[in-house]
């Protein structure tokens, strides 16, 4: 007990300089030349037409020769309605040091992908993609540090593992999409976020989020290291409301019920006065694998399973009345390490 009472402490200092902050967007001297992965994920919703996810890596795989990083892109469209097209592309070159800035973030895999601080470029022989800023940055936290990750200093304890924050909960970009077949530009909005780690970071998670004209969210639950303690955090900006929800134990002011199989995950989540309750379903077949880099990268047998076509509700209550529902036609809703469904398909 008074572990977890140290932990539920150490969560809410944010001006710690053992946190993350903005500056952590830039790519890290890894901390291993054995085994190593730095991801930035970049969700862009396109109201009305679907959701893209781009995330660009560096990673040191265990049978590297060299111990150099190495460059990793994953794309993946799904359109509100269709199937899901998804790349999957591994490059032996990446520069990680901007031509003129040496403090600035910069991604480059040279003639493919150029990504900095203001935009992504990705040119390849079956598909084209864009994105720039159209508008403010929503941060995770207000205050002196909005980079903060959402579980406070935790993910910082010793035998935790890795590092985790939001750039953003969402800004407004313009972007562009064509692959031969379909073609789409315009308006949107992006969520980013960023993780770097030489170990696996968790011991299994839940994720949803979504964005759209009248709604932006990111929740989180995870299990931390070797531990079994289950906690959960999140974000959900509105018209009307703009809530926080700090570090909290499943069990507490969190209870939640999943069925990954199925595709669903409940939570009621709780705060003074208020209580958020989010449903998120979809179909078992929108989901899709990916184990790169937990079982590429770190030998384990913590598969994720992601799907772009969740449908989210919220009830949002105060002192018992409820004041606001939002329905999402889509979103994204993710579950890895236990909370996965071991019986879905490759």
């Amino acid at each position: 007990m008074l572990r977890l009472l140290l932990v539920f402490c150490l969560s809410f200092l944010p001006l710690s300089s053992w946190s993350t902050n903005l500056d952590d967007i830039r790519a890290h001297e890894p901390s291993s030349r054995v085994t190593w992965a730095e991801q930035w994920f970049y969700n862009v919703a396109a109201p009305g037409i679907g959701y893209f996810k781009i995330s660009f890596q560096t990673y040191i795989a265990p049978d590297s020769v060299d111990g150099q990083e190495k460059a990793y892109m994953h794309l993946a469209f799904t359109p509100l309605q269709g199937a899901t097209v998804k790349y999957d592309l591994f490059y032996d070159e990446v520069i990680l040091e901007h031509p003129s800035k040496a403090d600035a973030f910069y991604y480059e895999v040279p003639g493919i992908i150029v990504a900095d601080e203001e935009q992504i470029s990705v040119t390849h022989e079956d598909f084209t993609f864009s994105l720039a800023w159209d508008g403010p940055h929503t941060r995770y936290w207000g205050g002196l540090n909005p980079g903060q990750t959402p579980f406070g200093i935790i993910p910082e304890l010793p035998g935790v593992g890795g590092k985790w924050f939001l750039y953003t909960v969402t800004t407004p970009v313009q972007y562009s999409f064509d692959d031969g077949v379909q073609g789409w530009s315009g308006p949107g909005y992006a969520q980013v976020d960023k993780g770097w780690y030489d170990k696996e970071s968790s011991a299994g998670m839940m994720y949803t989020m979504g964005l759209s004209d009248e709604v932006a969210f990111m929740f989180t639950g995870a299990v931390f290291g070797d531990s079994s303690v289950e906690m959960w955090a999140g974000r959900y900006v509105s018209d009307n409301y703009d809530l926080v929800f700090y570090p909290a134990f499943k069990g507490l002011s969190v209870k939640r019920e999943i069925d990954a199989c199925a595709g669903e995950l409940h939570v009621e989540l709780n705060k003074i006065g208020k209580k958020l309750v989010l449903d998120a379903r979809a179909a078992p077949e929108s989901f899709y694998l990916l184990n790169f880099p937990s079982v590429i990268i770190f030998g384990g047998e913590q598969n994720y399973m992601k799907s772009m076509k969740a449908e989210v509700d919220f009830n949002l209550y105060h002192l018992g009345e409820l004041k606001e529902t939002i329905h999402l036609p889509q979103a994204l809703l993710e579950f890895s390490g236990p909370f996965a469904c071991s019986e879905l398909p490759d």
